[in-house]
């Protein structure tokens, strides 16, 4: 049994960073599930939101605890884009390059992790090494090939220590 099996499975890819063929990073996104089959959701201001929970896998990186499942994290305001540097001010993101930025509204961000402001008024907490690639839940030749990484890589990152195996993190 793996880190968030019933979350890290094939229906809920959505792309990947990285080149295809060569242990791209797998993005994963899904509806947090409620009681009774209906979609779990929190009070934010005067409105019901849905939360959604998401995560990635990354297969290759340089540094070998960043390697494995991330922690699966429950929002509502999650957000991700291909970003230029212009909306980095973490200066991640090199002067005419783009890349993957992940995004929580402010409003849902804890002070415990270093976030920075985007121009549209979010905080970035994850900007990816290279830009994103969605795909498609028709394309099943590259949800096959994505999905490999689910068995191949069934523990959290090392980076997060010993996590029990179905923990879901808050911004």
């Amino acid at each position: 049994m793996g880190y968030m099996d019933s979350f890290y499975r094939t229906e809920n890819i959505i792309g990947y960073t990285g080149d295809l063929n060569k242990n791209p990073t797998v993005y994963f996104f899904a509806q947090s599930p409620g009681e009774n089959g209906l979609p779990k959701t929190t009070q934010v201001g005067n409105s019901q939101k849905v939360l959604f929970l998401n995560g990635h896998i990354t297969q290759a990186h340089n540094i070998a605890k960043n390697i494995g499942r991330d922690q699966v994290i429950e929002s509502w305001s999650y957000s991700l884009m291909n970003a230029s540097s212009q909306h980095d001010s973490s200066g991640l993101i090199k002067k005419g390059q783009t890349a993957l930025q992940e995004t929580f509204h402010p409003s849902e961000t804890t002070d415990t992790y270093k976030y920075y402001e985007t121009p549209d008024g979010f905080d970035d907490f994850h900007i990816s090494r290279s830009t994103f690639t969605s795909v498609s839940f028709k394309d099943t030749a590259t949800l096959n090939t994505l999905a490999k990484a689910i068995a191949k890589f069934p523990l959290i990152k090392k980076m997060y220590g010993t996590v029990a195996d179905n923990k879901i993190f808050h911004p």
